[in-house]
């Protein structure tokens, strides 16, 4: 369930991206698994 090396969670978690640039990232990327675990970890899922 976790990715491995992801930049924007990288950055999510220290505190260089807040939740709202997370999820625009993810949706960006639309229906991928990729982008929908970015928008899960936004959300504050994962």
């Amino acid at each position: 369930g976790l990715v491995v090396a992801c930049p924007e969670e990288i950055g999510f978690n220290q505190g260089w991206l807040n939740a709202e640039q997370l999820a625009q990232q993810g949706r960006a990327l639309g229906k991928t698994a990729y982008g929908q675990y970015m928008i899960e970890v936004a959300g504050g899922a994962r």
